[in-house]
């Protein structure tokens, strides 16, 4: 090497690195998401599952800002938090979304920062506005934030049970529930969206429930195989038929006694019985299931020397007090009655005609409402037991 000239030892280097870099790149290339992609350091983590493109789809500037920062990362990431607060004390929105979406590039796989922003967003920043339109707007961006956060990381599927919980308890049960729902289905920005919905959060032009119900169904799939630390999982799972329960309910609340509130109701009521009452539960006394007969008694005592039947009854009792397992069973068989739907339609009416003025019409329709529904009462007195039940007769 002594004897080469400068300009020789110059292209020795030249020739050198490139050969040294031909295997570090072999090794070391990152994967694109496709399958085969990437060096074989890439490879082997999508075979085992360790890299990033297995917890969802990669986002290259977010690879790019982390590799750009190195170690300075944590640091950073701290610096736009406070920056995020800060935006959101003054109010300047444009700011706040724009530093929002700067952190994601440096977390996109910290289920918190989707978590807490998605919540920020929905209820937060939309209740600093005065237009119910506005307020609305700001819900949706909660959930559009929510649902890029599950397109990122495939594996949490509390994930997908917060977009289901916005687009059920959001829209449908907060002050302004009546025109979320109605903006749910015809957009205000009817020149923008031809007055139908926001395609990002409602492309098939359904209820809100009923997309809350998908979502819900999507974290069980997933739940099967990526465990949550949500809820006990006995409640977590039980959430797609609530959202069942909350769409048939909500079509009374809003006047609606035909035959699709009946129908919904007669739904509920089968999913919850044939689908969630025979899933099978860890207690730990072994398996149990919440619809059960004295054969499932016999047969899950069976499986285990040490649990006998009264150990299965016992915890299957406690389970069902634990969900309200046997409250929602009654109250979707008593909703599918004639005199239940005939209860139910005169306090709507009652309601209707006292807001009208029309007070002496109201308090006979009302007394002719509450009369039913304490025959539906007392033929299903567990529902006494329950606010919900007795809700509709206090207000």
């Amino acid at each position: 090497m002594n004897n080469l000239s400068s300009k020789h030892r110059k292209l020795a280097y030249v020739i050198a690195i490139i050969i040294l870099l031909i295997p570090v790149i072999w090794l070391g290339m990152p994967s694109t998401g496709e399958e085969g992609s990437g060096g074989q350091l890439a490879q082997l983590r999508v075979k085992h599952e360790l890299g990033e493109s297995t917890l969802g789809d990669v986002d290259p500037s977010s690879a790019s800002m982390n590799f750009v920062l190195l170690g300075l990362r944590g640091i950073a990431t701290n610096l736009l938090w406070i920056d995020a607060n800060e935006y959101q004390k003054k109010k300047d929105w444009a700011k706040l979304r724009s530093t929002v979406d700067s952190i994601i590039l440096l977390q996109p796989h910290y289920m918190k920062v989707w978590d807490f922003q998605g919540w920020n967003l929905a209820y937060n920043v939309s209740a600093e506005w005065d237009a119910v339109e506005d307020r609305y707007f700001w819900v949706k961006e909660g959930i559009k934030f929510l649902n890029e956060g599950v397109t990122r990381n495939e594996r949490y599927p509390e994930l997908d049970w917060k977009v289901g919980n916005l687009h059920g308890q959001k829209v449908g049960r907060s002050d302004e529930w009546r025109q979320f729902r109605r903006f749910y289905k015809v957009d205000p920005d009817t020149e923008r969206y031809e007055g139908g919905p926001d395609p990002e959060i409602n492309p098939d032009r359904l209820d809100n429930y009923q997309v809350a119900k998908e979502h819900f169904l999507i974290a069980n799939d997933k739940e099967l195989k990526h465990k949550q630390h949500l809820q006990m999982r006995m409640l977590f799972r039980g959430s797609p038929w609530h959202a069942q329960f909350d769409y048939a309910n909500a079509m009374q609340r809003e006047g609606t006694f035909g035959k699709q509130r009946t129908d919904a109701w007669k739904r509920g009521f089968d999913e919850w019985t044939e689908i969630y009452g025979r899933e099978e539960f860890i207690t730990p006394k072994g398996p149990i299931v919440l619809e059960w007969t004295d054969a499932d008694i016999k047969a899950l005592a069976a499986r285990d020397e040490s649990i006998t039947e009264e150990d299965v009854r016992h915890w299957t009792n406690r389970y069902q007090d634990t969900s309200n397992y046997r409250f929602w069973r009654t109250r979707a068989l008593s909703e599918s009655e004639e005199t239940t739907i005939k209860a139910h339609k005169d306090i709507y009416d009652g309601e209707q005609l006292f807001r009208s003025g029309k007070f002496d019409e109201a308090k006979a329709k009302l007394e002719e409402g509450m009369a039913l529904y304490a025959t539906v009462l007392n033929k299903y007195p567990s529902l006494l037991s329950e606010d919900l039940a007795i809700e509709e007769g206090l207000q």
